[in-house]
């Protein structure tokens, strides 16, 4: 907790990763550091008799707090570099003479001070700094060659010189240290950021392909469905077209016309069930559909919704039974369970045969109902059964050539799910098949 503690409070005092940047985390970061170097000198040159370099480092102090100041807080952080820059070699000449020139550590100060300016300016202006570096380090010394009396020697023992080498290297080391540690480390953190980011992007990328692809696959599956739908609404209007030109042209006897009515009927029968589930389906895409959960009457709501699918079903010859557990209510939307209790009963009359049974029951399981389609009818082979609930626009035909699209399972499903309820189903080839739906338990 302490360290976390000290990395917040270090982190605030140079500035925030996301606020500030790389160059102007790092310089203020050597504006703290210089002014501890600073404060260490102060004293160490006073001690040392050096006594105006002792308030010149005091004087730099100041500077330095302006200077973090300027950057940290104004973000300024051009204009600060720039004074630093400036005022980093103006002190340097000045300490270089007051300091016995080149017998002095003013050579090693100006190095260190140098490869602070370079990891703190833009690299653009490497080439001006660079320059005046090497120009002025040369200068001081030609003119010191020339004029050795601008630079007495101040030491008054060899040991003080000793000491006072001793004290700037080690100090220089110490910042060179700190200072790169500190580049290193904010260096790999960049580079970590930017692998993550690299990954992020990937993933991202790698997710932008399959959703390109599954709204292929969708736009594809939407353009069969809507071919299937408009070849498939012609069909019983010119059938219907038909009829009524053979009444008009010739007279048909009663069989003739049950026959075909009894056709028109289913064919009619057929498109009407495809068009009512296409609307559905297509207001679900457009709107999202507007659920309404409210405690539902199941068994009640079977014997009213199931009236049509019974007189169907006995027209097949196929015996529809309703059996139920009691009183169960169901937190459900009245509409979309209709729709889904209609799609499953009607596929299972569809896919059985003459003389077959179709049962729809109700049944607990703990904290919810379910309502449970059976039949024992031709079943569904493995094949289909992968892609039962997804949109699969192809014609399928039931034992009495009943024709539909593969639309209803996919509403179901969609329509259970918005429910907040769970849909699945048992089915074995030529014995028949199970389909459950489960809703939460609604109070009475």
């Amino acid at each position: 907790m302490q360290s976390n503690h000290i990395k917040s409070f270090w982190q605030k005092a140079i500035g925030d990763i996301g606020e500030f940047s790389l160059e102007e985390r790092i310089f203020n970061t050597l504006c703290i550091f210089a002014f501890f170097a600073m404060l260490v000198e102060a004293p160490y040159n006073y001690l040392m008799e050096l006594k105006e370099l002792a308030w010149l480092c005091f004087a730099g102090m100041v500077l330095i707090v302006g200077l973090y100041y300027l950057s940290k807080i104004k973000r300024k952080s051009n204009l600060a570099i720039t004074l630093f820059c400036v005022i980093s070699n103006i002190t340097f000449v000045y300490c270089y003479f007051y300091n016995s020139g080149i017998l002095g550590p003013n050579v090693l100060l100006f190095a260190l001070s140098f490869f602070l300016i370079i990891t703190i300016i833009p690299r653009s202006q490497h080439k001006f700094w660079v320059p005046v570096n090497i120009f002025i380090v040369l200068t001081v010394l030609i003119v010191e060659y020339y004029q050795p009396q601008l630079a007495p020697d101040l030491y008054f023992s060899p040991f003080a010189r000793v000491i006072d080498f001793a004290v700037t290297y080690v100090v220089s080391s110490v910042l060179i240290f700190l200072s790169i540690s500190y580049m290193r480390k904010n260096y790999d953190y960049e580079r970590l950021s930017v692998e993550q980011r690299n990954r992020e992007i990937e993933a991202q990328k790698d997710e932008i392909l399959l959703q390109k692809a599954a709204l292929e696959y969708l736009n594809g599956e939407k353009d069969r469905l809507l071919s299937i739908v408009a070849h498939d609404v012609r069909m019983p209007l010119s059938s219907i077209q038909g009829y009524l030109e053979i009444l008009n042209s010739i007279g048909l006897d009663e069989s003739e016309k049950l026959l075909i009515e009894g056709q028109l009927l289913q064919i009619t029968r057929d498109t009407s069930e495809m068009l009512m589930n296409l609307l559905s389906w297509s207001k679900t895409q457009l709107q999202g559909g507007n659920v309404q959960l409210k405690a539902l009457d199941v068994n009640e709501a079977l014997q009213e919704w199931l009236k049509i699918e019974n007189t169907i079903a006995n027209k097949k010859g196929i015996r529809l039974r309703i059996l139920t557990a009691g009183q169960l209510y169901l937190m459900a939307d009245d509409d979309m369970l209709h729709l889904v209790v209609r799609n499953l009963v009607s596929n299972a009359i569809k896919f059985t045969p003459e003389g077959g049974e179709v049962i729809v029951s109700t049944r607990y399981r703990g904290t919810s109902g379910m309502i449970i389609i059976s039949d024992n009818g031709i079943g569904i082979t493995p094949e289909k059964q992968e892609h039962l609930f997804v949109l699969n626009a192809s014609a399928t035909y039931g034992t009495n050539n009943e024709k539909g699209i593969g639309l209803g399972l996919l509403l179901c499903k969609e329509f259970t799910e918005k429910q907040q309820g769970n849909i699945w189903f048992e089915s074995e080839t030529q014995k028949g098949s199970v389909f459950y739906v489960s809703f939460k338990l609604g109070g009475i």
